[in-house]
């Protein structure tokens, strides 16, 4: 071979050995500047995840999409009224009635119902008929036993108690069209139109609401339609029935939602 020949042969060879060397080092500059370095947060697949950390994960989410609650400065849902004694009549049977009565008042706002006195003596009648033939006894119900009853006795299927709740909870309920039956020890209502003292422990329905009172059908009392209570007097007398006269007072915070 000719020594031309060699020459060229030779220079062609140094000329691929510098591109496989530029080739190379493109490929080195790519893997290690251009392609996202692996980090241990994000090489590890959900599945590698602790159940811990998957559901914090997943809490942070559900907590941003959660909706705000919603309400109107003042809100007031036309609930109907009876007391828990429709004729006057202050006997034990309607003394009690004030649970019947207020899951009544409730009942009768979803069904559209013009509440009569014959209507509501009739349906707090058999209620409390209800009660005894379950229980043996017309008794005190705690926001529990109200809520069964107004599953087992009109059929709900959705009734909550929400306890330790929130004003701005109670606003944004009412304002979603429920109205709420509250459990109070009935003394620290200071009612003016209870008969003295007043009663122990008590059942009402809240309807409405402005920025400085609540608005309640109470059906402790002729007059009960549209009372109203302020905030703090409320906040003092919301207690369940503990079944203790005398720890009425510690009973837990409580609003009971019938909703469907």
């Amino acid at each position: 071979m000719s020594d031309s020949k060699l020459k060229t042969k030779s220079s062609f060879q140094k000329i691929l050995y510098f591109l496989g060397i530029l080739i190379l080092l493109g490929l080195g500059f790519f893997y290690f500047y251009v392609k996202p370095a692996k980090t241990p947060e994000n090489s590890q697949n959900s599945s590698n995840k602790s159940p811990a950390t998957q559901n914090l994960e997943k809490t942070q989410d559900e907590e941003t999409t959660l909706p705000e609650i919603s309400f109107s400065e003042s809100y007031d849902l036309k609930v109907p009224f009876a007391a828990q004694a429709p004729y006057a009549l202050w006997d034990d049977l309607h003394n009690n009635a004030c649970e019947e009565a207020s899951i009544l008042l409730v009942h009768a706002y979803k069904q559209g119902w013009n509440l009569t006195r014959e209507l509501a003596e009739k349906e707090i009648q058999a209620m409390v008929a209800y009660q005894i033939k379950k229980y043996g006894r017309h008794k005190d119900l705690t926001s529990q036993e109200t809520a069964d009853l107004t599953r087992e006795f009109y059929g709900y299927k959705d009734v909550e108690i929400i306890y330790d709740f929130s004003w701005d909870k109670v606003k944004s309920l009412i304002y979603q069209g429920h109205p709420l039956i509250i459990p109070a020890a009935g003394r620290l209502l200071e009612n003016p139109n209870f008969k003295r003292p007043g009663p122990i422990y008590h059942m009402l329905v809240i309807r409405g609401y402005t920025p400085t009172e609540i608005i309640t059908n109470d059906v402790g009392t002729r007059k009960g339609e549209g009372y109203r209570y302020t905030y703090d007097i409320l906040d003092r007398a919301i207690h369940d029935w503990t079944g203790d006269p005398n720890t009425i007072s510690s009973g837990r915070r409580a609003i009971i939602v019938i909703k469907d």
